[in-house]
């Protein structure tokens, strides 16, 4: 296995940002055997209760698609870091090659920048399509708008994600104008689309998506299917959950954490998150590694937590006492 260093990009979210920041920490920290034998943790999957009835939401949508008039959408929110996308991408690569149809179209996924307008969500459509455009003006809009119409239909493309989709909504900080507001550019493109060619349309996001009907009333029509997925509380669906996880990290001895103290406490670094608990355990194995073992120590769940928090975080390790 090749170790590839991580390609710039300029496009990113803040949390991206840090899992960059992270990766390339680690590239500088840890010998090229731990992190061959480590990194593999990171791409660990569990499919829990709550992930699963996200992905049977999507399911839904892709199959009532095109087959009627009525608007076929949902819109998955939640905190950052809870698996939304994770939802979307599983959803996807689940299917059968079949059901992508001929171009591997049938199922879109697209990102929406921040402050999206109409123009850059064409753009990101048409480039979907393999369309060589690389900006869509004012002046332009209205034609392209109906050829990215055209694709979905000559395509037969069902079902469209837009991840980052609490970008296509007015600015928190925007002064409503009345009790309810009027969308978007964007939004108002998603709409003409949904009824001109009856296209699913799964929308994920932040937390601000749970308000789209206050938001955007017209859009909220269209997509009636409203899921959230939250940060694990310490119940049975943690246990569940980490100990699938960490009993499929191949070649670490791991039993530091399985213990009911040990997942407790595992709840408590992650607070419920799924992407800070995979962080952290993927930083403890890289830890393991660098030491040429397998079996998990106290000290090596310290050295990750510092790594992944930092030391002026204000966060109490539970570890500190092994170093």
């Amino acid at each position: 296995m090749r170790v590839v260093e991580p390609a710039v990009d300029t496009d990113l979210t803040d949390y991206e940002i840090e899992d960059r920041q992270a990766l390339e920490r680690r590239y500088k920290t840890y010998s090229v055997e731990a992190l061959k034998a480590a990194l593999p943790v990171d791409d660990i999957f569990v499919a829990h209760a709550q992930f699963m009835r996200a992905v049977n939401a999507v399911n839904r949508v892709y199959e009532l698609a095109r087959e009627t008039s009525m608007p076929q959408g949902m819109y998955l929110e939640g905190p950052v870091g809870t698996g939304k996308s994770s939802v979307f991408r599983y959803f996807k690569t689940s299917l059968p090659r079949k059901s992508l149809f001929g171009d591997q179209l049938g199922v879109l996924t697209v990102r929406a920048k921040k402050n999206a307008t109409a123009a850059q969500l064409v753009g990101a459509v048409l480039r979907c399509y393999g369309y060589p455009i690389r900006r869509v003006g004012s002046d332009t809009l209205e034609p392209r708008v109906n050829i990215t119409k055209e694709a979905i239909r000559q395509k037969k493309t069902r079902l469209i994600g837009i991840d980052e989709a609490s970008n296509l909504l007015h600015s928190p900080n925007r002064r409503l104008t009345s009790a309810k507001d009027d969308g978007t550019s964007a939004t108002d493109y998603l709409c003409e689309v949904i009824d001109e060619t009856c296209i699913g349309v799964v929308l994920i996001g932040s937390e601000r998506l749970a308000h789209l009907e206050q938001t955007d009333p017209a859009l909220a029509s269209r997509l009636t299917t409203h899921e959230r997925l939250e940060n694990f509380s310490y119940d049975d669906e943690w246990v569940k959950f980490a100990s699938a996880f960490l009993r499929q990290c191949v070649g670490f001895d791991l039993r530091l954490f399985l213990s009911n103290a040990g997942l407790k406490t595992l709840h408590r670094v992650a607070e419920g998150n799924v992407r800070t608990f995979k962080r952290f355990v993927t930083e403890c194995c890289l830890c393991v590694a660098n030491e040429s073992t397998q079996t998990l120590q106290e000290s090596h769940a310290a050295q990750a937590f510092r790594a992944v928090f930092g030391g002026g975080s204000g966060l109490q390790c539970p570890y500190a006492h092994a170093l």
